[in-house]
């Protein structure tokens, strides 16, 4: 079986069986999408001078995570529920084909095909094209919310939103351009970054337990302000354009390639001589 081949055949069966967890997401994006629709007529009352919650207002609203937490007395821990269901969620939707498809017919594919690299470059791709359809139905749902509610489909961003539902506490008034594109690509990017390292994690212990070790990951990013956890870059309220001393989008761009080609080259490296017949 060729490259070709046995990609169609992974996107396939991946989509396949991650079919039913897209439709999960798309209903986390509405429930998340109402919440802040009600939240913002909450909180001002339905003033008639609140402006309208924009297309980037509520990516932004799902995709902030929290504001870098200080342990004091008087301040608590504040969990970021929407931030981490969504990650969480879309890790464990690709938790499992990749390490399920080396029994069976899949075991008979992978035999068939020429070279081992080739079934993990295929399952990498697969991996990649998963998570990016799960951000394009995040970014259609919204779209369509905004169409049905009358909201504006704009790349704008409201700061009163961001300081008042957010609690960013930000200094600035306006917000520059480029904020957009780090709330449209980062989360994504960490994302197909933390799911790649995963799927080799998976290689060399349970996958319950690699996805155990992301879960970690994630929640020490929300608890630490530290570039060295790149759960930080996918959280847009610790950007440097929304608060003083924020993290670079480079930075973690850079940081995140690194850690994605190891991730690939050990995957690589490691799977020649693993045992697929353990597994069968």
């Amino acid at each position: 079986m060729n490259f070709y081949k046995l990609l169609k055949y992974d996107l396939k069966n991946g989509f396949r069986v991650g079919g039913l967890k897209l439709m999960i997401i798309i209903l986390m994006t509405l429930a998340f999408c109402l919440d802040f629709y009600l939240r913002k007529d909450i909180v001002y009352m339905v003033d008639p001078l609140t402006p309208s919650g924009t297309w980037m207002d509520y990516l932004f609203y799902i995709f902030a995570g929290i504001k870098e937490y200080t342990p004091s007395i008087t301040e608590e821990f504040i969990f970021p529920i929407k931030w981490i269901l969504i990650h969480l969620f879309i890790l464990y939707s690709t938790l499992y084909y990749p390490h399920r498809d080396l029994s069976s017919l899949g075991l008979n594919v992978l035999v068939r095909t020429k070279g081992r690299l080739a079934w993990w470059l295929s399952k990498s791709i697969w991996n990649i094209s998963y998570v990016l359809s799960c951000y394009i139905s995040i970014f259609l749902t919204i779209i369509i919310f905004c169409l049905v509610a009358n909201e504006p489909i704009s790349l704008e961003i409201t700061p009163m939103f961001v300081n008042d539902l957010l609690d960013a506490g930000s200094p600035f008034d306006t917000f520059p351009s480029y904020l957009a594109s780090i709330i449209l690509l980062m989360p994504m990017f960490i994302s197909i970054v933390l799911n790649l390292v995963q799927m080799t994690l998976g290689l060399f212990i349970k996958p319950l337990y690699s996805f155990g070790m992301m879960a970690v990951i994630l929640l020490a990013s929300a608890y630490f302000l530290n570039p060295f956890f790149i759960g930080n870059y996918a959280m847009p309220i610790r950007s440097e354009y929304v608060i003083e001393n924020g993290l670079q989008a480079t930075t973690g761009v850079m940081l995140s390639a690194l850690i994605m080609t190891l991730a690939f080259l050990i995957g690589s490296f490691y799977f020649k001589r693993y045992d697929i017949l353990a597994e069968e």
